[in-house]
């Protein structure tokens, strides 16, 4: 993740990227949220239409996440790739091969779950991110980066399975995105068995990924409390 920078005297070349980043994709997971909310409100709770009115903006911004990946790699943030890798794949593979490729999931009411979920987290991950470069977090702010998660990481991954639990007698049927014998390559793929053994990965990760957050909270939001007093 974009997280805490190495502190340094001065802003490095890194860390003024590194908050136009966050600073861009904190707007960027904004305007999801107000397209969403402002969908829901207007169109009475309907789900009619809410995939056309935020995939556009939550392809360009999803996508971006990528450079997270890159940022931990390249040691531009504390942050280990292999925490980052799972949570950044994971929602990818939702938004491309199964939300963008197959239309019967945009009715799914996992799709408000997702976008509820993502979006809030996202504008107050990123928003703490950049603030933290400036060392200007308010506690407010870290106190709900490190709270809210207990709601929305359950919400956001109930409407990820539920997305893929709707794609799945699609992609059984259509074989999208399957590759089968013979083939030049002598290569076969079934994308429906895939998506299956993704969502069985959700049952190690899952837990592995909560109770680490959990241990964030304590550790961050004790110290906090400690300083406070």
């Amino acid at each position: 993740m974009s997280g805490k920078v190495k502190p340094s005297a001065s802003s490095s070349p890194g860390e003024i990227y590194l908050i136009f980043y966050n600073v861009f994709l904190s707007l960027g997971w904004l305007i999801v949220l107000i397209q969403t909310v402002h969908h829901l409100v207007y169109e009475g709770g309907s789900l009619r239409g809410l995939w056309e009115s935020t995939s556009n903006v939550l392809k360009i911004f999803q996508t971006l996440a990528v450079l997270e990946i890159v940022h931990a790699a390249v040691g531009l943030v504390p942050s280990s790739v292999m925490m980052v890798l799972p949570q950044v794949a994971s929602r990818l593979i939702v938004l491309w091969p199964v939300l963008c490729a197959v239309e019967e999931t945009h009715n799914s009411i996992g799709v408000p779950l997702l976008l509820i979920a993502w979006s809030v987290t996202e504008v107050i991950r990123y928003s703490f991110y950049f603030l933290n470069i400036l060392k200007q977090v308010p506690y407010t702010l870290t106190f709900l980066r490190y709270t809210l998660f207990i709601i929305l990481y359950p919400v956001g991954v109930t409407g990820e399975m539920l997305c893929v639990y709707t794609a799945l007698p699609i992609v059984a049927d259509t074989r999208i995105y399957s590759v089968t014998f013979p083939n030049a390559l002598n290569f076969s793929f079934d994308f429906y068995y895939a998506l299956i053994i993704f969502v069985l990965l959700y049952i190690p990760c899952f837990p592995m990924l909560y109770m680490h957050m959990l241990a964030q909270r304590r550790k961050i939001l004790g110290s906090s409390h400690k300083k406070k007093e």
